[in-house]
C-alpha cells in the first residue's frame, strides 16, 4: 500500500468518478484504475461499486475511507511540521550546559539569538559537564556547552573560549592574614570544592597534578553540586574555593570576596561546544551553535 494509492482512492471516493479522481490526482484514468485495483487486491475486498449511478463506496470502502482520510491529514501535517522546522518556526531547541556556560555564556547570547530566530524556543538543561556529555550521547539534547573535554568517540568538541579559575575567600575568613598562600598553606585552609564531573573541578585537579599537592592532602570541608552553591558557601564564611573568575566578578568588584594567589599555581579551563558525532544539526541548532562560537573568542572574551 502506498500513499499514492490512498490519494487516488480518496479522490475517486470524493468525486464518485474514476475520471474526475484521476484528473484530481494528476494521472490518467487507466492509472487510477490500476491503483484502485492493486489496493483492492492487497486488502482482499472491493472498495467501490461501479454502476450507472457512478462510483460508490462499499461498506468496506466506507470503513477504509475514514482511516485513509486520517492518514492523509497526518501526512499533510507532517509535511507542514517539517517545513516549519526548516524555517525555524514553532521549534523547540534543547541544549545542555554546565554551570558557567548556562549561567553566563548562554544568557549573554540569548537576546541576539531570539532576534535572529524569534520563533524558536530555547530550553537549557543544566548539569555538570559529564552529565551534559551523557545527555548528548543519549540524544536528549542537540548541543552541549561545557567547561571540560572528555574522551568519547560519540561526541565532537570544539573550543569556544577560556576562563581563569581563581582561589577566592570572604575577607573576614582570611587565614594567616595573607592574600598569598604557599602550596603548603593551601593544604591547611578549609576548602569547598565542586563535585566530580564538574569542568571546574577537573581543571583544578589537573593543575594540582603539576604540583606536589595531592588531593588527599587538601582540607576539603564540603563538596557541592553547583558553582552557585560554592559561591554562597564561601560568601557565608565556610572557607576558600577555586571558582570561575566569571562567576565571582561582581563579588570581587564590590569587596565581598577577594582572590588569593598561590605561587606556582595558575589555572585556566576551556569551554567547548559539543555535539553528537555523525549527526546533522537542525537549522535552529546550527544557528545557535554558530552564534555561540562567534560570540566567544578562544581567549574567553565576548565579541
Amino acid at each position: 500500500m502506498t500513499l499514492k494509492q490512498i490519494e487516488v482512492f480518496l479522490a475517486v471516493a470524493d468525486t464518485h468518478s474514476f475520471s474526475k479522481g484521476a484528473e484530481q490526482s494528476c494521472i490518467t484514468q487507466s492509472t487510477a484504475s490500476q491503483h484502485i485495483q492493486s489496493l483492492e487486491e492487497e486488502l482482499g475486498i472491493r472498495l467501490f461499486d461501479r454502476g450507472r449511478n457512478g462510483v460508490l463506496l462499499t461498506e468496506a470502502g466506507k470503513l477504509f475511507y475514514e482511516r485513509a482520510r486520517r492518514i492523509r491529514i497526518e501526512c499533510d501535517e507532517s509535511v507542514s511540521a517539517v517545513r516549519r522546522f526548516l524555517g525555524m518556526e514553532d521549534v523547540v531547541l534543547r541544549v545542555g550546559a554546565s554551570n558557567i556556560p548556562g549561567t553566563n555564556l548562554i544568557p549573554a547570547a540569548l537576546g541576539r539569538f531570539l532576534e535572529e530566530c524569534p520563533k524558536v524556543r530555547l530550553e537549557v538543561l543544566q548539569g555538570d559537564s559529564r552529565s551534559v556529555v551523557q545527555q548528548l550521547i543519549n540524544e536528549e539534547i542537540e548541543l552541549g556547552f561545557i567547561g571540560g573535554r572528555y574522551d568519547s568517540d560519540l561526541v565532537d568538541f570544539e573550543q569556544m573560549g577560556e576562563d581563569s579559575i581563581v582561589c577566592a575567600v570572604a575577607p573576614a575568613c582570611l587565614q594567616f592574614g595573607k592574600y598569598s598562600l604557599s602550596q603548603e598553606e593551601l593544604c591547611k585552609v578549609p576548602l569547598v570544592v565542586r563535585e566530580q564531573g564538574s569542568g571546574t573541578q577537573q581543571a583544578v585537579m589537573e593543575a594540582l597534578a603539576d604540583t606536589w599537592i595531592r588531593k588527599d592532602a587538601l582540607r576539603i570541608v564540603a563538596v557541592l553540586g553547583s558553582n552557585e552553591a560554592v559561591k554562597r558557601a564561601i560568601l557565608g564564611g565556610i572557607g576558600y574555593a577555586f571558582v570561575s573568575s566569571m562567576s565571582v566578578a561582581e563579588e570581587i568588584a564590590n569587596g565581598q570576596l577577594v582572590t588569593i594567589r598561590v605561587p606556582g599555581l595558575s589555572i585556566t579551563r576551556k569551554f567547548y561546544a559539543a555535539r553528537r558525532s555523525g549527526r546533522e544539526l537542525s537549522p535552529a541548532a546550527a544557528a545557535f551553535r554558530s552564534l555561540m562560537l562567534n560570540m566567544w573568542h578562544p581567549n574567553g572574551l565576548k565579541r
